[in-house]
């Protein structure tokens, strides 16, 4: 066999153990599911809403009930009008760090609202960071 051969049959081999290492490596990477867990554990134990200069303002507290301390949660909101019809959505993030395990953090959502028609809203969490 020539040398252009062998290097070219090492050079296959070798491409061939880092692509199975790197499925490897992805396969036992945490995915959607460890990072859905945080977030489901999280949960919103107070908010209220009022416009305030044609901005509605959201402010609340989340709890976190993960075994583990949390650094950065994501919320979002959306404001409906009388007729149940989508005024703005917002997001934000809790203005504590780290939420430790069984801690509260709050949190504010601002909303566009300049004709003051939004009248409810659903605030949620919508992510979460360890």
């Amino acid at each position: 066999m020539d040398n252009n051969v062998k290097y070219l049959t090492l050079s296959i081999i070798g491409l061939i153990v880092i692509v199975a290492g790197y499925v490897l490596l992805i396969q036992s990477a945490p995915q959607g599911p460890v990072a859905q867990s945080y977030v489901s554990n999280l949960t919103i134990i107070n908010s209220n809403g009022s416009n305030i200069n044609g901005v509605f303002v959201i402010n609340g507290v989340v709890q976190n009930n993960n075994p583990f301390n949390i650094t950065v949660i994501n919320l979002n909101a959306s404001g409906y009008n009388s007729t149940g019809k989508l005024v703005d959505t917002g997001d934000g993030f809790t203005t504590t760090t780290p939420i430790v395990a069984g801690g509260t953090g709050n949190f504010t959502i601002s909303l566009y609202d300049p004709q003051m028609q939004v009248k409810t809203y659903v605030a949620q969490v919508e992510d979460a960071s360890k």
